[in-house]
């Protein structure tokens, strides 16, 4: 089981220097199973939205939500927690600026027991947690 960090999805939307990376990632996803949280589509598709409009914003939710392989999983209160504590231990203002949203899939990733996280967001480079691939 993966872990597909929002990066993942833009790229691959976007069409962007590692678009091909991130259609291997969610091909492996297809194959393994994958698993982001609620929070990887909020900023997915707000991105999407902002940059390209509501249309293909729509678009992109649709295909994210139509794998049968890949679980979307809410943010619970133990979540939410654990992600507090990720967020207390990593964030160090100026040098890594590590996101709510982003301790969110930290901790998520690892209370699924995914195997590795991947992402482009260099803010996870320390990460100890879970095996992460920065692509």
């Amino acid at each position: 089981m993966i872990f597909l960090d929002s990066w993942i999805w833009l790229e691959f939307f976007q069409d962007d220097e590692k678009a091909e990376q991130a259609e291997k990632i969610i091909g492996r996803m297809q194959e393994e199973g994958g698993i982001i949280s609620t929070t990887v589509l909020t900023e997915v598709r707000y991105q999407i939205r902002r940059k390209y409009g509501e249309q293909k914003a729509d678009k992109l939710t649709a295909l994210i939500t139509s794998f049968e392989n890949l679980d979307i999983m809410p943010v619970t209160e133990k979540v939410a927690v654990y992600a507090a504590d990720l967020r207390y231990k990593y964030y160090q203002r100026k040098s890594n600026q590590i996101s709510y949203s982003d301790t969110i899939h930290i901790a998520t990733a690892v209370m699924t027991n995914c195997d590795k996280l991947y992402t482009g967001d260099p803010d996870f480079k320390e990460i100890e947690e879970v095996d992460t691939e920065i692509i």
